[in-house]
């Protein structure tokens, strides 16, 4: 206010007062002027010419001000406006974003509540970070940061551990970054990183558990019937605690085989519901046969699965998911969900991108026999096993441009009671020799010297050692074909003998 009356009174002087010849005698005037108004008159006054100058003079002195005040007054009001409009804007642009205080529910929930926020739990919250171990046949941690809302995006660091069982295991640590439709996932072993662009889920309206139950079981899984499910942050290791979908339609398909044990859990500053119930033995895990019973703690607020354990019909402990940390709603700075490529390369062949999986089937032998009934009928060049000791546990059918490429793994004297695909295995995959391949460890790993030759079958076989390992890769041509095998725990003697009994389909 000061410096406005200060540039006031600099433009009343250059303006309006710079030609006023105001000297002595004019300040004597003005004097007398205010002494005789202190004083008592002693005779009427009358108006003279005098009094009207002086008026019109005082009149016109103070309208010319008022209208400069009045001017100054406005300019200053719209530049104060103006700036401040600017600086709320500005605000406005960098001011993160905030999200609801969670609300820790105490209520009673029935079994309809908590499946509707279980398939729906991507509702109930705006972010999520958070920690947990996860063991499924190996462990894992996840650190992770997501957000639904708004710019959707998400952050993840995965530490993969060794298998004990499996001494060619080591530990892998990645990070995995989405945000504005693209995904960055970086290795940070070979400090490699590849970049893929994605197209935005669609929104799904509120999944029905009873629309969810009603479907087969095995659909369920299949890829062309994912949209049946709630949106989700893509290629997030997170999602099995977050949005678990699938789970929750495996583990409480059967509505008598679970109940609510605890409707209150205090877990990680949480209110939890804890369920628990059995597994009816026909969604039995092939991988995890030894799955019972399970128990599932569950966020009343969100719907998220915090933890969960399966077990064994003796109590032992088969699999889980363990949480270390969870925070709901708290705001992420942008950079938060972008990566730090520095020091990193990139994997990404651009040929990738025409590399399409046109067929694939793994587990259940049934399909997996489908597939490879595909492969006879349309690769122009297929070989398989014909021993009783092999299985095939996987097959699928890929396709750069024009050329497709046959991949079957096969279990090798595969135990009963041994879980899985087995310990012991052959990867094979047939091919043009001039095409690109999508980059798989079974087939990219260093090559030692070459240890064997031979010819079985019309096939000119070369055998390699595999660098560091006692496995072998073996190499034979057929025509404008290439075929690769390559072995896990199988001998070089035993598969001497297998080649013996793999032979060109008619």
């Amino acid at each position: 206010m000061t410096d406005m009356l200060e540039k006031l009174k600099e433009e009343l002087d250059e303006r309006v007062l710079k030609d006023l010849d105001f000297k002595e005698k004019n300040k004597l005037v003005v004097r007398n002027h205010f002494k005789s108004n202190r004083e008592p008159s002693r005779v009427k006054k009358h108006f003279g010419i005098g009094l009207i100058l002086s008026f019109c003079f005082t009149a016109l002195f103070l309208g010319v001000a008022g209208f400069f005040i009045l001017n100054h007054l406005g300019i200053t009001q719209d530049e104060s406006l103006s700036q401040k409009n600017e600086k709320t804007n500005e605000i406005q642009e960098h001011k993160e974003p905030t999200h609801p205080q969670p609300k820790e529910s105490d209520e009673i929930m029935t079994k309809e509540e908590v499946l509707h926020k279980l398939f729906n739990s991507v509702d109930y919250f705006e972010t999520a970070a958070g920690e947990f171990e996860v063991y499924y046949l190996s462990k894992s941690t996840v650190k992770y940061k997501v957000r639904n809302k708004g710019v959707v995006g998400g952050y993840e660091k995965v530490i993969d551990y060794p298998d004990p069982k499996n001494p060619r295991s080591k530990e892998m640590v990645s990070k995995t970054y989405y945000n504005k439709n693209h995904v960055w996932h970086l290795d940070l072993d070979s400090m490699e990183y590849v970049k893929f662009g994605i197209m935005p889920e669609k929104n799904i309206p509120i999944v029905k558990a009873d629309d969810i139950f009603k479907m087969n079981p095995d659909g369920i899984l299949e890829y062309d019937t994912m949209n049946i499910f709630r949106e989700t942050p893509p290629n997030m290791l997170a999602g099995i605690s977050l949005y678990n979908y699938t789970y929750i339609a495996k583990y409480l398909r059967p509505e008598n085989e679970w109940s609510i044990e605890k409707q209150n859990e205090k877990l990680l500053g949480h209110n939890t519901l804890v369920i628990a119930g059995t597994l009816d033995d026909s969604l039995v895990d092939t991988m995890q046969p030894d799955e019972k019973e399970f128990r599932i703690w569950v966020d009343k607020d969100t719907g998220i699965m915090v933890k969960n354990e399966i077990y064994s019909d003796t109590g032992e402990l088969v699999s889980y998911l363990h949480p270390k940390s969870l925070v709901i709603n708290k705001t992420f700075h942008e950079n938060e969900l972008e990566p730090d490529l520095d020091g990193f390369h990139s994997f990404r062949d651009e040929r990738d991108r025409e590399l399409q999986v046109i067929e694939h089937a793994d587990t259940k032998r049934s399909e997996v026999e489908e597939v490879m009934s595909i492969q006879r009928e349309t690769m122009p060049l297929f070989y398989e096993f014909n021993d009783p000791k092999l299985s095939p546990f996987s097959a699928s059918i890929e396709k750069y441009r024009k050329d497709l490429h046959a991949y079957v793994v096969y279990s090798y004297d595969k135990p009963v009671n041994e879980v899985g695909s087995g310990s012991r295995l052959l990867y094979t995959r047939i091919h043009p020799k001039d095409t690109y391949l999508r980059k798989t460890g079974d087939f990219v790993r260093p090559l030692g010297e070459e240890i064997d030759s031979m010819k079985m079958n019309g096939i000119q076989w070369h055998m390699f050692k595999v660098d560091g390992t006692d496995e072998v890769h073996v190499k034979g041509e057929s025509g404008d074909y290439l075929i690769e095998i390559v072995t896990q725990k199988v001998s070089r003697s035993e598969l001497k003998r297998l080649l013996g009994s793999f032979k060109k389909v008619e």
